[in-house]
C-alpha cells in the first residue's frame, strides 16, 4: 500500500507543477484485406478490416509529457460479425519526464513476459487457416492487467519494470489488497556486436514464473535473432526459437523457427513472411505456416495472401 500511495503521490506532483499545457490530437488509419488457406474444413477465406487510432499528448511545460490513445476497429485477422466493430483505449496514461516514462492503467503489459518467445514472424491471419491451432507454448496465463510500469535508461541498457495489482479483473480499476498480481522485469543491452534482452515474469495466478533471454546479431544486410524461454507453475514448459529479418531486393523478408516442449508432448512451427511495398502507403504479403509434432493439433501448413494500405 506505501508503495502504491508514493507512486500516484509522485505523479500528482508532477501534474500540479506544471504551468502552461500545449495539447496535441493525432489521427491515423489502416486497412486490410487478405486470403487464407489451411484445411479443408476451414476452406478458403477472405478476411477485410479496418482501423482508426487517436492519439491524445499534452505537454505539461514542466519537463512532463502526458498521452493516452483510443482505437476503433474491425479486426481483418479474425472472424467477426460486422456490428462488433470494436473501440479500444483510453485505459492507460503515460507520463514521459527526462529519460524515464511511467504508465499507469488497465491495460499494462507485464514486464518480462515473452522474452525469448522467438519464431513467429507471419501475421495473425495464417492461424485462421485450421492447421498448427494448439501448439504448446509458454508465457504466463494473464499476461497483463491494471497496474504501473516504469522504463528507464541505465547507462547504455534499457530496464522495464512492471507491477500489476490486478492481473485478471480486466477493469479500469484495482482493489489495493487484490491477491492477483505480477511483477516483472526486462533488461536489454549491448553487447559489442550483439544486442541481449532477459527478462522475469511472475503471476499469483496459477503461481506461475517465467524466465528468458534473447540475442540479436546484424549480419548479411539482415539480423538473426534466437531465444529461449521457460515457464514453470500450473505447468511446466520451454521453448527456444531463431529467426532471421532482412530484405531481397525491394521486399522484406523475415524466417522463423520454434520447438516447445511441455512433458511429452512437442512441437515445431515454421514460418516465413515476404511483404513488397507497392507505394502511397499500400503493399501485399505471403504468409506460410508449418506446424509438426505431438503437440500441433491438425499439423499442416496454411497460406495467407494480401494487401494492406496506411492512412
Amino acid at each position: 500500500m506505501k508503495k502504491i500511495a508514493l507512486i500516484v503521490s509522485a505523479i500528482s506532483a508532477a501534474l500540479f507543477a506544471s504551468a502552461t499545457a500545449k495539447a496535441d490530437v493525432s489521427v491515423s488509419g489502416a486497412a486490410a484485406l487478405g486470403v487464407v488457406s489451411g484445411d479443408s474444413t476451414n476452406g478458403t477465406r477472405v478476411y477485410n478490416g479496418a482501423s482508426m487510432s487517436f492519439g491524445l499528448s499534452s505537454d505539461l511545460g514542466n519537463g512532463v509529457t502526458v498521452s493516452t490513445s483510443a482505437g476503433i476497429s474491425l479486426d481483418n485477422n479474425d472472424a467477426a460479425t460486422l456490428g462488433s466493430v470494436a473501440a479500444t483505449g483510453l485505459s492507460n496514461l503515460t507520463f514521459a519526464t527526462g529519460g524515464a516514462t511511467i504508465v499507469v492503467g488497465g491495460d499494462i503489459d507485464i514486464a518480462g513476459d515473452g522474452v525469448g518467445e522467438l519464431g513467429g514472424v507471419a501475421g495473425d491471419l495464417v492461424d485462421e487457416g485450421g492447421y498448427n491451432t494448439s501448439p504448446v507454448g509458454t508465457g504466463l496465463s494473464q499476461e497483463d492487467g491494471y497496474g504501473v510500469s516504469v522504463s528507464t535508461a541505465m547507462g547504455g541498457a534499457t530496464v522495464t519494470a512492471s507491477y500489476i495489482m490486478d492481473s485478471d479483473g480486466g477493469n479500469n480499476y484495482a482493489k489495493t489488497d487484490d491477491t492477483g498480481t505480477a511483477t516483472g522485469i526486462q533488461v536489454s543491452l549491448p553487447l559489442g556486436p550483439l544486442s541481449a534482452t532477459v527478462g522475469f515474469a511472475s503471476n499469483d495466478v496459477n503461481s506461475e514464473n517465467v524466465v528468458g533471454g534473447e540475442v540479436a546479431y546484424s549480419v548479411g544486410g539482415g539480423t538473426v535473432s534466437a531465444g529461449m524461454a521457460e515457464k514453470t507453475g500450473n505447468t511446466d514448459n520451454s521453448k527456444w526459437g531463431v529467426t532471421y529479418s532482412g530484405t531481397v531486393g525491394g521486399a522484406s523478408l523475415s524466417i522463423g523457427y520454434m520447438s516447445a516442449s511441455q512433458g511429452t508432448s512437442e512441437s515445431t512451427q515454421t514460418e516465413a513472411s515476404i511483404s513488397q511495398s507497392i507505394g502511397a502507403g499500400a503493399s501485399v504479403y505471403l504468409d506460410i505456416q508449418t506446424g509438426a509434432g505431438s503437440g500441433t493439433s491438425d499439423a499442416g501448413t496454411n497460406i495467407a495472401v494480401g494487401t494492406s494500405f496506411t492512412f
